[in-house]
């Protein structure tokens, strides 16, 4: 995986993880670094881009609320970006994006991080796919009657 992949993959899971964790784990961290707030963490509109399926021509769909916020942490530039009104979520993803974009002596500790909010993403994503498969009727049964 390169690097270009590794962060939209951080990415996910900074936004999709939860809150409380992120949170608790950027606490235990910014303590150690110097943060300076470049951009408090603000909601805005951003356009949302697509692409034709036909003639693969990108339009936009429309807008979306997002929140946003930069941060100096040691000197590195950190970007938030997340869907809705979440600054505190944002302003842990812009911190996290500062030290995977330089990776210090945290580095081990951000990677595990990652890791294990994946893991418990791609658990809660198979309960959920668990419980709509439940639900579903198969019609196949209903015409033998």
């Amino acid at each position: 995986m390169d690097n270009a992949d590794h962060m939209e993959q951080a990415d996910y899971i900074l936004c999709e993880c939860e809150l409380e964790a992120l949170a608790t784990f950027v606490r235990e961290l910014e303590q150690e670094y110097k943060i300076t707030v470049v951009r408090q963490p603000a909601v805005c509109m951003t356009m949302v881009q697509a692409e034709d399926s036909v003639e693969g021509q990108p339009f936009y769909l429309g807008e979306a609320l997002t929140t946003e916020c930069e941060l100096q942490v040691d000197g590195r530039a950190g970007y938030g970006l997340c869907l809705g009104d979440e600054p505190l979520r944002c302003y842990c993803i812009a911190f996290v994006d500062a030290l995977l974009l330089s990776p210090d002596r945290n580095a081990v500790r951000v990677e595990a991080f990652l890791d294990q909010q994946d893991r418990a993403i791609a658990e809660r994503q198979q309960v959920e796919y668990n419980h709509i498969q439940r639900t579903k009727v198969d019609f196949k049964l209903l015409e033998q009657d």
